[in-house]
């Protein structure tokens, strides 16, 4: 399942190709709104504009690099009923999906790889403050995205139509994963409920660690590791009720 999803990532590089463009085209145009926010002042809510540049340059990359696809692809299974096959299989479902997963982000990491000097020309970086608490939260915040996905995804055995719910899942993940905005911009309630959701370990925790606005990890790292335990934990009680709700549809 690894090998094929890492196939499927490169059977459709017109798509790489384009989200390429996209990725660098939004840090250029995040890094001259901000650049024209901050002005001449020298920092705002603790980030030096080179630290901030840098801190939206990363997380763009990492949302764009740790993007899940796995939920359109177990939403097109079901509707077209070759959700058949996957769930005769001797491996568990969720296993598949999640090595699926892996073998396409592995893809689409080996086609982005050469449009990141260019996202770096366009956005801005710095040398890491942190680099190992940096792949060590970005590698579980990965894993918390995958698990998200995954739950998602099992909707569309009750719903059989989960396309509204993806697009506004993925609306809020982007929006408090801050890489548009840092979390450390957001105002009273919306601080509040961005530092309780998990968004925030897909994308602004890792980076605010990477440009050193976060220099304790051991606080984030556990609630991550809590965060991974417990997703796995509810994806294994969905499942046990998703899987009598199986209705194969198709030929």
């Amino acid at each position: 399942m690894t090998r094929v999803g890492f196939l499927f990532a490169l059977a459709y590089r017109s798509s790489i190709v384009m989200t390429c463009v996209t990725l660098v085209a939004q840090v250029f145009l995040l890094r001259m709104i901000w650049t024209a926010v901050y002005g001449s002042r020298a920092e705002a809510a603790g980030l030096t504009l080179e630290a901030l540049l840098a801190y939206l340059t990363l997380a763009n990359l990492q949302s764009f690099a740790t993007q899940t696809l796995v939920s359109r692809v177990i939403h097109h299974r079901i509707r077209s009923g070759t959700v058949f096959f996957d769930l005769a299989r001797p491996i568990g479902y969720l296993r598949q999906m999640a090595a699926f997963q892996a073998g396409n982000t592995a893809g689409s990491l080996l086609l982005l790889a050469p449009v990141v000097p260019v996202v770096l020309l366009v956005g801005s970086i710095t040398a890491p403050v942190n680099g190992p608490g940096y792949v060590v939260t970005l590698v579980l915040g990965y894993v918390i995205a995958v698990q998200l996905a995954l739950l998602i995804s099992l909707l569309g055995f009750w719903m059989l139509e989960i396309g509204a719910v993806s697009l506004l899942y993925q609306l809020v993940s982007q929006f408090f994963a801050g890489t548009m905005v840092p979390l450390a911009f957001f105002p009273g309630f919306l601080g509040t409920l961005a530092e309780v959701l998990p968004f925030k370990y897909m994308g602004y925790v890792p980076a605010a660690i990477y440009v050193g606005h976060i220099s304790d990890i051991s606080g984030p790292l556990l609630v991550e590791l809590a965060w991974v335990a417990g997703l796995w934990a509810l994806l294994a009680l969905a499942w046990s009720r998703t899987h009598r709700r199986v209705v194969i549809q198709g030929g």
